[in-house]
């Protein structure tokens, strides 16, 4: 009796390791400390969900997936599992495998706001738009201080041309996390189908001054210097985004 209360303690300090390991970015570390958790104490959901974690981050996604239906297995309602598996699955482009997987975590605590926000990014990629809209809202309400739930709403809403609605979205997200380039591109776009030109080319500089290799965001200040009659900076910017997308 006192030698196994010691290995399910010892099993926790190891846990607790791991953790601070990965906290460390130290993940080989933490796995090797999640092994021997396991070993000495098989049956810990919380430890097979931390070592699926661990090796997601280490980009071993098969291997997480069998730790995350492990940790689901012996606890059924751990929510953050489920987020995971439908994660991965998203990661890999698989959206609509996704879905269940989102949806059984927010099942489990609709006020998990990651899990509803990658469930709309979910139906974005499935050109779900108007459905998408409903989950960033949902995030949104949980967690107003997301930039990415802001952001996510704001690309559904120019998909559906609604691009007055979208650029207040991007503007939200920017107040909260203004070094995200993609949001500033995404914002010139909403601009440049609001025919506000020069505001337009003003986020697209944004953009580039925080990501100055991307092909897009040249091209489409390319665009907008063409609907200004600036065709010489138009050919300059479009000359860029070739010579980017050549690399």
């Amino acid at each position: 009796m006192t030698r196994k209360w010691d290995e399910q303690e010892k099993a926790c300090d190891l846990n607790d390791d791991g953790v601070d390991f990965s906290k460390q970015e130290k993940f080989v570390e933490s796995l090797a400390c999640y092994n021997v958790s396991l070993l000495l104490n098989p049956e810990s959901g919380i430890v097979w969900y931390n070592k699926g974690l661990t090796l997601y981050e280490l980009d071993k996604n098969n291997e997480a997936m069998i730790c995350f239906d492990e940790a689901i297995r012996l606890d059924p309602k751990m929510d953050k599992a489920w987020f995971y598996k439908g994660e991965i699955l998203f990661d890999e482009g698989k959206f609509q495998e996704s879905t269940p997987f989102f949806d059984e975590a927010i099942r489990i605590n609709p006020e998990f706001a990651d899990a509803q926000n990658n469930r709309g990014a979910a139906m974005i990629h499935l050109e779900q738009f108007e459905k998408s809209i409903s989950y960033f809202n949902k995030a949104i309400k949980i967690d107003s201080k997301d930039s990415f739930y802001w952001h996510n709403k704001g690309h559904a809403l120019v998909e559906l041309d609604n691009y007055k609605e979208a650029n207040a979205c991007f503007d939200m997200a920017i107040q909260i996390n203004p070094e995200y380039e993609d949001t500033w591109h995404k914002k010139g776009v909403a601009l440049y189908y609001l025919r506000e030109f020069d505001e337009a080319i003003k986020c697209y500089n944004q953009a580039i001054m925080l990501n100055s290799d991307s092909p897009d965001s040249w091209h489409n200040k390319g665009i907008t210097f063409e609907q200004l009659g600036k065709n010489e900076e138009a050919i300059l910017c479009f000359d860029m985004s070739i010579k980017l997308k050549e690399k």
